[in-house]
């Protein structure tokens, strides 16, 4: 049976950059902060479940061989409190005379993420690819939320790495 890692921690902030390609630029890299993320809604990164296949002769009832392939790593979680700067850059859209003019277009980000946890620890994803979505709550006690869903590629093809703990 396949081992699924699922990871719950406390953070104290989150950052994206360009997607780090090689291991040496892991110390050289200009994060820039990301809005603050919802309590409610875990930051979650998880494992997919992996693709099995069996491969079965007419002659024998039990499999010749067996084969497992990665689901892959995804990070979920909601952002809170985003100002027009921050919807442009995540979402999508542009901001005109004080206001937000939402795009139709799902806007796709390339990233590296960075989380940072109350333990001093951290996780980074040298090369995430995802989306922002908007699920605007308005009226009395609303939060609005945007929640997030990326996941975890191999850095480059030189190097064979999805996630830094």
């Amino acid at each position: 049976m396949a081992e699924n890692i699922f990871v719950k921690a406390k953070i104290t902030g989150m950052q994206m950059a360009d997607p780090i390609t090689e291991e040496g630029q892991l110390d050289s890299v200009t994060w820039e902060d990301l809005p603050l993320t919802l309590r409610d809604d875990v930051i979650e990164i998880s494992e997919e479940e992996p693709q099995e296949e069996e491969i079965f002769s007419h002659e024998n009832d039990t499999a010749e061989e067996y084969e497992v392939s990665g689901g892959g790593l995804r990070v979920k979680g909601s952002f809170i409190r985003l100002n027009y700067d921050d919807l442009v850059k995540l979402v999508g859209g542009q901001k005109v005379n004080d206001r937000f003019h939402h795009s139709s277009s799902k806007l796709m980000l390339n990233k590296a993420l960075r989380f940072n946890f109350k333990t001093g620890k951290e996780i980074i994803i040298p090369n995430a690819k995802g989306y922002v979505q908007t699920n605007l709550a308005v009226g009395y006690g609303g939060t609005s939320k945007f929640p997030f869903n990326f996941r975890c590629k191999k850095a480059s093809e030189t190097w064979d790495c999805d996630i830094i703990w």
